[in-house]
This record gives structure tokens, C-alpha cells and sequence, in this order.
């Protein structure tokens, strides 16, 4: 496997690591999110555990859509910053 993350070995490992478990992660939730036809699995602020910390936290249809906006924003921002090619 030639991904490479950062140049310390031990770091890139790390990081592909976390990657890995992390799509595994979402895959499971996505698969009962469809099982449990309950989208409440896959909202961005549930998935990161902010619920242990503000309980209830935009635990709605729009909590939903705040969370998927947040994702985007996200992602667009990641993706500007990143300087690869």
C-alpha cells in the first residue's frame, strides 16, 4: 500500500489507521440508518459525540439539516486548504 499521509512512518500509520476506522464507521451507521430507517444515526453532531457535552443538541429535523450544512461547510473548507493536486 503506497498511501502516504505524512512522512513520519509512524504518524502515516496512524492516520491511515484512523481513516480506515473511521469509513468503517460510517458504513455501519449508514447500514442502520437504512435498517432502522432512522436518519438519526448519521447526523454530523451525533457522529462527533457533542451530545456528551450539550444534550439534546439540535435533536430535530433542522438539527439534521444543520448538521449536513455543517458537514459541507467542512468539506469545502478542507478541500480549498488542501494543497495537494
Amino acid at each position: 500500500m503506497n498511501i502516504q499521509i505524512s512522512k513520519n512512518k509512524y504518524w502515516n500509520a496512524a492516520c491511515i489507521l484512523m481513516l480506515f476506522s473511521a469509513a468503517i464507521h460510517m458504513v455501519i451507521l449508514f447500514l442502520i440508518a437504512l435498517i432502522s430507517k432512522s436518519f438519526y444515526v448519521v447526523n454530523y453532531f451525533n457522529i462527533i459525540s457533542i451530545s456528551y457535552f450539550i444534550p439534546n443538541f439540535l435533536n430535530s429535523f433542522w438539527g439534521n439539516v444543520v448538521s449536513v450544512a455543517f458537514a459541507v461547510i467542512l468539506y469545502v473548507i478542507f478541500l480549498r486548504t488542501n494543497k495537494t493536486k
